[in-house]
Order: C-alpha cells, then structure tokens, then sequence
C-alpha cells in the first residue's frame, strides 16, 4: 500500500488533529455509527456515574471543609486536563476503523460500536470522573464524597488498562500488523496507542494525589465493596463481549479467539480479571489513605 502524501505530517500535529483517509462509503458508514454510538454512551455514562456517585456518597463531618485547599484542586485539575486530553485523543484523533484491520471494523459495527473495548470505556469514565471530581466541591457535598467512593472503582480499570495493553496487546502480532498498516498510511498509530494507554495510569496517580487526607477515612468503600464491584465488572464485561460476538461473529481483543466458546476458560478469565482489578483497586484505595498530602 502505496503512502497517501496529505497524511506525511509531523507527530505533533498528529498528536492535536484528526487526520483524514481514504475510506470508502461502508467505512464512512462504520464511521457515523460509531461517532453515534460514542456519544449516546457518553450521555448514559455520565449519568449513570453522577447518579450512583451520589448514590454512594457520605455525609462527611461539617468541620471538613468542602471546598478542597488549592494546592488539591491544582492536582485534580492538572489529571483532569490530561484525562480530557485523552478523551479527545480517543474519541477524535484516533483512526476510525478501516476495513485492511477486519476485526477492529467488524467487531465495532455492532450495536456498542467501541464501547466494547475495556480501553475506551476507560478513557471515557476517567474524563468523567476528573470532571465531577473538580467541580462536585461547589455543588454538593454527597457527591463530592461519591467521587471518592468511585476513585478505587475508576482506579482500578486506569492502571488495568495500562498493564494489560502492554502485557496482552502490544506484543501480540495482530497488533503490530494493525500498527503497519496506519504507519503505512502516514500515521503514528503505534505511538499513539501506546500514548492513550499510558495516560490512564497518571491520571489516577494524580487522581490519588488530589484526595484531602480527612476525607478519605468517611468516604472510600470498604475492601469488600471494592472486590464486589470489580468482580461484577469483568463478569459484565464478559457478557457484554459475548453478546457482541454474537451479533459481529468478531472478538475484540485476538487473544479472546484463544478461548472460544468454553465456558470454563471464560469463567477463570473471569476470575483473573476480576482479581487484578481487585488488587489494582484496593492498592489505589491504600495509597490514597498513604499519600493525602492536604
């Protein structure tokens, strides 16, 4: 495949703008489906954590301030601005899918579009999340707290997304294949990639960082609560990616093909993830009770 001489740009800029291909019209059709899809998931998603945020929230004692100190909010702003940054790589700057990377194509035709990826799930709760967590301050107290309760829940799938990918998908060869493919159409998508699941992690780091030290006592679940979530995550997960498979006929992730239809390897998978997502989780709900600076 020959290089498209409009898409020879620097990687700064590929880093700030969409860039455009050549894609015929069922590509630009799997295009607007998935900008629909992404934005519908948006809406239900941001709602969904507003609700069960307050759902979850405390009554923190009224000799706690609400309002964080400034060096706090400068933290959580500083993870919320590269948490955004990312939301916008991912739903904007990434190619959309091309029919040469058949399984990314045809998995995302299905009626989650690329909600079916554990990645841009991800990407969109931690924007999310960083931005309730700045403002929540000014406007309610419960929710405030909630953010807190949802930081070793959101945590947890941050620095998932940055082991797995690195550990799963970066060394698998259907992965450097698609990679070629984007290289040889002028774009960086190997950095890329590796970018926007790099971020996730220090965007819990800082996330972690911004918690006041008072607060964190009265408002993180409880150890228990956090592996119940978790475990439930990855059951649903599952069954997400089993219903989409059974409408695409396509997984999303290669090594998935690995493990067929048999319900005992999908049950341990079940097991695994949900139990590193535990861990990643209590260690973040740990270190947030370790290192509250303010």
């Amino acid at each position: 495949m020959s290089r498209d001489p409009v898409l020879q740009t620097t990687l700064l800029r590929q880093l700030v703008t969409h860039l455009p291909g050549k894609f015929d019209d069922d590509e630009r059709k799997q295009h607007g489906h998935t900008k629909r899809v992404d934005v519908y998931g948006m809406c239900v998603m941001f709602s969904f954590y507003v609700w069960i945020s307050w759902r979850c929230g405390t009554e923190v004692p009224q000799e706690i301030p609400q309002v964080p100190q400034v060096p706090c909010v400068i933290c959580q702003a500083f993870g919320t601005i590269i948490a955004l940054y990312n939301f916008y790589v991912e739903f904007y700057i990434l190619p959309r899918g091309t029919k040469d990377a058949e399984d990314d194509f045809y998995v995302t035709y299905g009626p989650f579009g690329r909600w079916v990826y554990l990645t841009h799930q991800t990407i969109g709760i931690l924007a999310i999340h960083s931005i309730v967590s700045v403002f929540s301050p000014y406007w309610s107290r419960r929710l405030a707290s909630g953010t807190y309760a949802a930081t070793p829940i959101v945590g947890a799938n941050g620095i998932f997304v940055t082991v797995q990918y690195f550990n799963l998908v970066y060394p698998q060869s259907e992965h450097k294949q698609i990679c070629r493919l984007w290289a040889q159409r002028g774009i960086r998508f190997g950095f890329i990639d590796s970018m926007r699941h790099a971020l996730p992690m220090l965007v819990v780091v800082l996330d972690v960082l911004a918690k006041q030290r008072a607060t964190v006592p009265f408002a993180m679940p409880s150890a228990y609560g956090i592996i119940r979530v978790n475990v439930l995550y990855a059951f649903l997960f599952v069954c997400l990616t089993h219903l989409n498979y059974s409408i695409t006929g396509y997984w999303q992730y290669s090594f998935m093909k690995t493990l067929g239809q048999n319900p005992k390897k999908w049950a341990a998978f079940i097991a695994v993830q949900g139990s590193i997502l535990s861990a990643c989780g209590l260690s973040v709900s740990l270190l947030s009770r370790l290192v509250s600076f303010w």
